[in-house]
């Protein structure tokens, strides 16, 4: 045994030799020193790193998709030195199943496994002698042991368990388990599902509903058979005993519940038959005769009167000489004698009460004799047996169906007729419709469906209900009322032979087209017509009262001879004839005229044999009865031709498909909806892909969100609302966006690189990239759909700069960590470039900076003669190619919202709505005094004396998933007064610095701006909210003018987006004027133009700066106030 798992493993070795995963070092010797405890030495097939490739050890060792072992199927090595116990598995984090053989135990094995393990088996194992305490919840237990000793098990122990095994590997077994049922200690009755075990005692299972497969010992106590009523609730017994011989134990028939029975037991010869018909919900019965000549339970024919009433299976296994009577078995689908030594006749079976196909097995026996007829409804194997003579035509006409493979069921045999096989001559086919089912039915049709064609529209295959005799065909997917259609044409494909029926699919009587006669010679009659049949017993037919013999009839032909010539009972010439022609119980009457020696029809009917409920069709001279529909036409708003007798579908079922005439219910087109098939169904499968409403009028999708796109709404439109990239070494990027269900050829492409997908759901994608630096596009295809952005992603820098340098060593030091000046003294500002307006310490008592927030939404800063106001003015819907979807205007409309409780005077917040539920709110707060801030990762201080922002747009109605936004805002006009300080008139310049404003820092960007003496600076983070998820920002001017500047911040495809710009007013480091000498002057202004900046990327937060006018470039210069055109401003701003 052992020889053959170690050849296993090696064969398993050679065949995944290739592969090159490997599990944790911790798995790894976990596993080595489980090995080396079993004395296992063959697993030792290396990769290239040196470690041991555990997992190809497919027949032992099984690991998951992360290379995790999950399944060990080990045994031990003789001779058995080591004592394996529970802790030796605990180092395995996923471990469910353990199989272990020939191996020596510590009994903890039962109790101290990893709680991961379900199923524990062990085989032929030495230590575990006993159960001596409850088990842990095992999906599977099975305990195969050598030992004989007593077991003894409380149920208690084991109600946490689904399936527990407990035996011997001898057989019959010689343990002797106990089962003790303490019912003070069972709280748990239904996890136990199944439990096998060998005992002397039959125990007490009332109140599990388990099945149950138990061995009776050779000490087994008969007292206990009383406990076998306590198994009333189980659902299935197999029950074995071998030791001597005995009855049937009456308290098993009494099982009310039983859906299984196998009674495997040395039986005695039955002195009365056994009566089942108390097990009335058993399905499946066994009898097994393991009495020592294995002919005791049959010796006197089969020891049953009565069987349960709903038995679907039964078998029979022992020596059974006699052949049973076959009534008791006429609604039992599968019963089988087969290997019973039966040497007898075949006895007639009967046809089941309702339609179903039954399965007889007779094959290995010694019967003699034919086959019944009777035996043609059912599926039999008579095959190594001894019957003789022929087969009956049901079953030779299929021997050529090679799927059904009748021929085989009759081989090892005497027949006369195996090996060449006659015509097939006993087909008798017929057809009724029976609601939405067309119903074959008739004498010797098949035992395969499939062989069975129609000429219908959509027809499909027909489902065999009893073989040979009942076959059915779905009315809801094959319409065989076609182009008014009163007939089907069925063929049977069987090998390479073709035979073909016309059948009739309503209730119509025979219509003859001719009749001619041979003459007083031969006697003999041909009709010639229509809604005959091949049943030639439902066929009647009478010339003038004579019996004309039926000899051949078809759909379209009936000849028959009749009993006595015409000339002996009416005179000749005569002018007409009656001739009666009866199908079943449909009858038609045709008066004819009679010539020499051929009679044909003519247009003359016999008023006298067209009842009141019939009319004469004077084109053929037959009477027609008045035909009433198959069914209430009306009920499916159709109604009732009785010229034909079919029902007239409503609208003519739209010109979009076929009537049913039987029931006036339209087959619509596979595209057509509603009764009439006046709908148009829309595409998709299912409808709309279930991601929209069909408007059926017009057979169009609408779908139910932007994100799905297609005719069918098919197709998921992805997008990318925020970004985390890899610093510039590379490493993970994680794109936020909805990305779907199907990610068909799914890719990234960041810059020109590939990013390698590492994972992928409907909102995140995950991946790998290589280094790169600053600003790149990125593209995302899958679907064969495509989404970018040019200026979403950039690396993040490994070491930050701090905004310029901090100036000096003397003004600050940079945090590279966080990008951050962190300045000396009392320098203060983005880059310590600056003194604060008023400072005391250094005697400068200059004019503080002031705050204002109108009630119309804009915010004004204001120190000396610096002053600027900014507001939000528009928002705008923009298509991928940039174009203006929506636009709409924001000046003058904010609002105070009223149920807003404010206690800080200095924060004022104002809405506006788009729509219904799109809600756009901007808070500015006066900073009073230094303040720290967070936003969107970012830590930062803001200098007291400014104006700090926070825009947010929620819940924006977009109108594709492609589009994306984009917030203006506009600056107000600056007056700067002419002060009396003694100042130069080069102070008096304008002067903006926008090296900090580059869209490549990693946390912000920054503007400054300096007029007599003081800098005006504006702080843009890099970053801002999309969604909840930080993600880099871009902006651009749209216009400047002498009189304001016009920014766009452009927004990704968010549903929450979030901004959050400051700005403040400094003293300039370099100044040495006392500022507080000089006295403002408002009588003398200049005009020049606020100066806003942004920096948004899309998806972006953004922070506003103003003062004087905005040069968006990397240079430094110099802006003459109130002097240069509009003309030099947008030519300067193309540089």
């Amino acid at each position: 045994m052992i020889i053959q798992k170690i050849f296993i493993i090696l064969v398993t070795i050679l065949l995944c030799s290739r592969t090159t995963n490997s599990i944790s070092l911790e798995e790894s010797n976990c596993i080595s020193s489980l090995s080396t405890q079993l004395g296992l030495s063959f697993f030792t097939y290396k990769n290239s790193t040196g470690q041991v490739q555990y997992c190809i050890y497919s027949g032992n060792i099984i690991c998951d998709s992360t290379e995790t072992i999950t399944k060990l199927d080990l045994f031990q090595m003789y001779p058995l030195k080591n004592v394996i116990s529970a802790s030796s598995f605990s180092c395995f984090p996923n471990l469910k199943s353990i199989y272990l053989s020939d191996t020596s135990l510590n009994d903890d094995i039962l109790y101290n496994l990893p709680l991961t393990v379900k199923i524990l088996s062990l085989d032929s194992c030495t230590g575990v002698t006993n159960i001596t305490a409850k088990l842990p919840s095992y999906d599977y237990l099975e305990i195969k042991t050598f030992s004989s000793d007593t077991f003894t098990v409380y149920l208690s122990w084991i109600q946490n368990i689904k399936k527990f095994y407990l035996y011997n590997v001898y057989y019959p077994p010689v343990i002797n388990s106990t089962f003790v049922t303490d019912f003070q200690n069972i709280e748990n009755y239904t996890t136990l599902n199944y439990i096998e075990f060998s005992t002397n005692i039959i125990p007490d299972l009332t109140g599990f509903s388990c099945g149950v497969d138990m061995f009776l010992g050779r000490y087994f106590q008969s007292s206990s058979l009383s406990n076998l009523l306590t198994f009333g609730d189980l659902y299935e017994i197999k029950f074995w005993y071998i030791t001597r011989p005995i009855d049937i134990p009456i308290q098993l028939l009494q099982l009310s519940k039983l859906d299984f029975l196998e009674i495997n037991i040395n039986f005695k010869i039955p002195s009365s038959q056994y009566d089942f018909s108390n097990l009335t919900a058993l399905t499946i019965l066994q009898l097994m005769d393991l009495s020592s000549n294995g002919n005791n339970l049959g010796k006197n024919g089969l020891p049953i009167s009565k069987l349960p009433p709903n038995l679907n299976e039964f078998y029979y296994a022992g020596i059974l000489k006699k052949s049973p009577t076959m009534d008791i078995f006429k609604n039992i689908q599968t019963v089988d004698f087969s290997l019973c030594e039966m040497n007898d006749t075949l006895k007639e079976v009967y046809p089941p009460t309702n339609y179903g196909t039954n399965n007889l097995y007779f094959q290995n026996n010694t019967l003699y004799g034919t086959i019944p007829q009777s035996y043609c409804n059912f599926i039999t194997d008579f095959s190594s047996n001894t019957l003789s003579g022929d087969i009956p035509n049901c079953f030779t006409c299929y021997f050529n169906d090679t799927v059904s493979n009748v021929k085989k069921n009759f081989s090892n045999n005497n027949f006369s007729n195996y090996e060449t096989q006659g015509p097939c001559t006993s087909m008798k086919p017929k057809l009724i419709v029976n609601g939405t089912t067309l119903i074959l039915y008739g004498e010797s049709l098949g035992f395969n469906g499939k062989l069975i064609k129609t000429n219908a529209t959509g027809s499909s295959t027909f489902t065999m209900i009893q073989p040979s005799s009942y076959f059915t065909l779905n009315l809801r997917t094959t319409n065989v009322y076609a182009k008014g259609a009163r007939a089907l044409v069925l063929t049977w494909t069987v090998g390479s032979e073709i035979r073909r029926f016309t059948l009739p699919i309503v209730t119509q009587a025979p219509v003859p087209a001719n009749v001619t006669y041979s003459g007083t010679l031969l006697n003999q009659v041909e009709i010639n017509g229509e809604f005959f049949t091949y049943n030639i017993t439902d066929v009647s037919v009478l010339v003038s009262g004579i019996d004309c013999i039926v000899t051949s009839t078809t759909f379209n032909q009936i000849k028959c001879t009749l009993m006595k010539g015409l000339n002996e009972s009416i005179v000749l010439p005569s002018e007409f004839v009656f001739v009666d022609i009866i199908v079943g119980s449909n009858k038609t009457s045709v008066y004819i005229r009679i010539q020499d020696t051929s009679y044909t029809n003519k247009i003359k009917c016999n008023p006298e044999l067209c009842s009141s409920n019939t009319y004469c069709n004077l084109n053929d001279g037959i009477c027609y009865p008045y035909l009433e529909c198959p069914s209430d036409c009306a009920l499916n708003d159709a109604f009732c031709n009785h010229g034909n007798g079919m029902c007239e579908c409503k609208n003519n079922c739209s010109n979009a498909g076929t009537c049913n005439g039987s029931n006036g219910i339209c087959s619509c087109n596979s595209d057509r909806l509603f009764k009439d098939c006046s709908g148009i169904q829309c595409p998709g499968t299912p409808v709309c892909s279930n991601h929209g409403t069909c408007d059926t009028s017009i057979g169009k999708c609408k779908c139910e969100s932007i994100v799905w796109v297609g005719n069918a709404c098919q197709d998921t439109q992805h997008y990318v609302n925020a970004i985390t990239p890899s610093n510039e070494n590379g490493g993970k990027v994680l794109l936020f966006g909805w990305f779907g269900s199907t990610h068909l050829n799914s890719s990234v492409i960041i810059g020109s690189q590939e990013c390698n997908i590492t994972s992928i759901n409907q909102t995140v994608i995950e991946c790998d990239i290589g280094s790169g630096k600053g600003v790149v596009s990125t593209f995302v295809y899958q679907n064969s759909m495509k989404w970018s952005s040019q200026t979403m992603y950039k690396y993040q820098s490994i070491q930050l700069k701090c905004p310029n340098d901090c100036t000096s060593s003397s003004n600050g030091n940079c945090d590279t960590t966080k990008g951050v000046c962190l300045c000396i003294g009392n320098f203060t500002g983005i880059d310590c470039g600056s003194y604060p307006t008023s400072n005391p310490s250094d005697g400068n008592n200059g004019p503080k900076t002031n705050t204002t927030v109108d009630d119309n939404g804009s915010g004004s800063i204001n120190n000396g003669d610096v002053d600027y106001q900014v507001s939000i003015t528009t928002i705008l819907e923009l298509g991928f190619d940039g174009s203006v979807i929506n636009q709409y205007n924001l000046s003058g409309l904010w609002e105070k919202p009223n149920n807003l409780s404010n206690t800080n005077s200095n924060t004022h917040t104002f809405t506006q709505t788009i729509g219904k539920n799109c809600t756009i709110t901007s808070t500015i707060e006066e900073v009073a005094k230094d303040k720290d801030y967070s936003f969107a990762g970012i830590d930062f201080k803001v200098s007291g004396g400014s104006l700090k922002l926070s825009i947010r747009i929620l819940n924006y109605p977009y109108s594709s998933a492609l589009n994306t936004l984009q917030l203006q805002m506009k600056s107000s006009t600056l007056n700067y007064s002419t002060s009396k300080c003694a100042i130069t008139s080069e102070d008096q310049k304008v002067s903006v610095d926008s090296n900090g404003f580059t869209n490549q820092n990693d946390n912000l960007n920054y503007l400054t701006i300096t007029k007599n003496n003081r800098k005006l600076y504006g702080r843009f983070l890099s970053k801002m909210m999309s969604d909840g998820r930080s993600t880099f920002t871009t902006s651009n001017i749209v216009s400047i003018t002498d009189i304001d500047v016009n920014v766009a911040l452009n927004l990704p495809h968010c549903d929450d987006c979030l901004l959050d710009p400051d700005f403040s007013i400094l003293l300039n480091s370099n100044t040495k004027d006392n500022v507080e000498t000089c006295d403002d002057e408002s009588d003398k202004k200049i005009s020049t133009t606020t100066i806003i900046a942004i920096c948004v990327s899309v998806g972006g937060a953004a922070i506003l700066g103003a003062a004087g006018y905005l040069i968006y470039r990397k240079n430094f210069v110099e802006v003459l106030p109130s002097t240069i055109s509009d003309s030099k401003l947008r030519k300067m701003n193309k540089k």
